[in-house]
Formats: structure tokens, sequence, C-alpha cells
């Protein structure tokens, strides 16, 4: 490894784990959703989950915002802004 430049050498690959084979990252997922679907007196139990895997961020959101009947938008709901 080059001194001049040691970073250049660090990273081979990049592993994109996004179906939670290599991180399971449901459980945290649901967390910060009872967190903030609290905010709003709304409890996350899971119930429309498949409306939100494989979604983009926003897509994801935006059916929260939707089945939980939310007084915001996919943007607000996403950056944590409680109305």
């Amino acid at each position: 490894m080059s001194l001049s430049n040691p970073l250049k050498k660090l990273a081979l690959c990049v592993i994109l784990d996004l179906d939670g084979t290599l991180f399971n990252t449901d459980a945290l997922v649901s967390e910060v959703l009872r967190g903030v679907l609290g905010k709003y007196g709304k409890q996350w139990d899971g119930r429309e989950v498949h409306k939100t895997v494989g979604k983009t961020p926003l897509e994801a959101a935006a059916a929260i915002v939707e089945d939980y009947e939310l007084p915001c938008t996919a943007n607000e709901f996403m950056s944590g802004t409680v109305t």
C-alpha cells in the first residue's frame, strides 16, 4: 500500500445488503417507526410492512402516512417534523 494514497486500497468492494441477508435491520426500522408514530399517537404494529419493503424511503413514508392517516406529508414524516 502506497503511503501517498493509503485509503485507495482499503475498500476493494462494497456489499449492498437490501434484503436483510447480512444485517437484520427490520428490528431497527420497527423501533424507529414505533417512536415516530408514537409522536402522532399511533402505534406501529407492522400490519402494512409489505407496503414499505423494496420501496424508496419516500415511497415507504408515503405509504405509512396514508395507512396511519397522519397529518403530515411524507417528507415531513421522513424528517421527523411533528405537526
